[in-house]
């Protein structure tokens, strides 16, 4: 038996998912082994605003709303499992409250 492709799947945006990449990449870059949760507070806080910053820079992404760029963002971060998604979750809690 095989599986059949869900011909039926939206196609993902491909400037986002190049965003996504942006971030995980980026953040494995910056990211050191041992963060407390107020460094990794502060430490997500300065590049939200650092990816924000390179996403104006992209015409690509100039026409996608900040919710969408957050999200690949978000999803990047998530994706480097550098940081246990709970840990990450209240720390970007902390800093949206």
């Amino acid at each position: 038996m095989s599986a059949t492709a869900d011909t039926n799947a939206p196609v993902p945006d491909q400037h986002l998912l190049r965003m996504k990449v942006w971030s995980q990449r980026t953040w494995v870059a910056r990211c050191d082994d041992h963060l407390s949760s107020a460094r990794l507070e502060a430490r997500l806080a300065d590049f939200l605003q650092e990816a924000f910053e390179y996403a104006h820079t992209q015409p690509e992404l100039l026409d996608k709303t900040t919710a969408q760029i957050a999200e690949a963002v978000m999803a990047g971060i998530l994706h480097s499992e550098t940081v246990p998604a709970d840990a990450l979750q209240a720390a970007l809690h902390k800093i949206t409250s």
